[in-house]
């Protein structure tokens, strides 16, 4: 390609010395007529073009390859892109960019390709993903969104992080290992898991626990359920889901939850609802209204309840 070529609006620069098509790039065009931010798999692709050798994708991005979709590098609270991580052998040094952040490694790291990409191996993926994060809560995050994924089982992660050398941050892996449950069903349900039970508490809660009447009929699957105390924690994810599809809310997904919540409630659970705004701008106010929620179910008259988490014969689950 030559330079003029390359310097008109059908292309544009991905990293140093690189440039794409804006329309691979791009979700689409919008109606003010500019194009999209590009994708997490292009961004990774870009990233991969300037790979120093023996070097590898690592962090979020390396969970991405691997088949994580809820790691998509892209921060949670503004949705920017974050830059893709890379793992750089002994003795090799970059200066990071907003688009690549290299870091040291003090050993040559274990490898995999997958799908031609070379990344670090799942278990490592996961190690750095929870020591890099910048605190307990999203270290589970990370961990949670692997176990979910259905690439590693809980188990396994506590056979690797039993023999793992002590390094930095490995405090940070060990307690994101024992906090993380499988069958959580997005970020922001880690994330109240993580509040209700670091910051009120509430250390019982089992994610998305199957509800039934005394009929064995299934009533619901709460986000978060505390069977002692008869509390069903939801979390609203018309905000996440509409961010996600671009400012579609799913308005057929919030009609679900508000009949299967009624159902909740009639049965005798007590339910409380929860948002994105509540876990970044009224912390307080939701850690009151959570104790206070709890000390209503565990206050309630047992004998009218009319529900139970007994699972009928022949009850398999709903599909993932």
């Amino acid at each position: 390609m030559s330079r003029r070529a390359i310097a008109g609006a059908a292309y544009e620069r991905s990293t140093r010395g690189y440039h794409r098509r804006a329309a691979i790039s791009s979700s689409g065009i919008s109606s003010s007529g500019s194009l999209g931010p590009p994708t997490s798999a292009q961004r990774i692709l870009d990233a991969t073009a300037v790979l120093p050798p023996g070097a590898l994708l690592g962090g979020w991005a390396a969970a991405y390859v691997h088949g994580v979709d809820d790691l998509d590098g892209r921060d949670h609270l503004t949705l920017a892109p974050l830059p893709v991580p890379i793992l750089l052998p002994p003795g090799l040094r970059r200066r990071s960019t907003p688009a690549l952040s290299y870091r040291q490694s003090a050993r040559p790291p274990r490898s995999e390709t997958v799908h031609e990409l070379p990344v670090t191996t799942l278990w490592r993926t996961v190690f750095d993903l929870a020591r890099w994060a910048p605190d307990v809560t999203e270290a589970v995050v990370a961990v949670d969104a692997v176990l979910a994924a259905r690439l590693l089982t809980r188990g396994t992660l506590e056979r690797h992080i039993s023999s793992a050398p002590s390094r930095r941050g490995i405090a940070q892996v060990r307690t994101a290992v024992t906090l993380a449950r499988a069958g959580v069903r997005s970020p922001w349900e880690s994330r109240l898991r993580m509040f209700a039970t670091l910051e009120v508490g509430m250390v019982t809660l089992q994610p998305n626990r199957a509800v039934f009447d005394r009929s064995g009929r299934l009533l619901g699957i709460p986000d978060l359920l505390d069977t002692d105390a008869g509390l069903a924690i939801e979390y609203d994810g018309a905000s996440w889901r509409a961010e996600r599809s671009h400012g579609h809310r799913d308005r057929r997904q919030h009609r679900e939850d508000n009949i299967r919540e009624e159902r909740l409630e009639r049965a005798g659970l007590v339910v409380v609802r929860v948002d994105k705004a509540d876990l970044i701008q009224h912390r307080t106010e939701l850690a009151g209204r959570l104790r206070a929620a709890r000390a209503e179910g565990m206050d309630r008259d047992r004998g009218r309840d009319g529900w139970t988490v007994d699972e009928p014969e022949g009850w398999y689950g709903l599909p993932a």
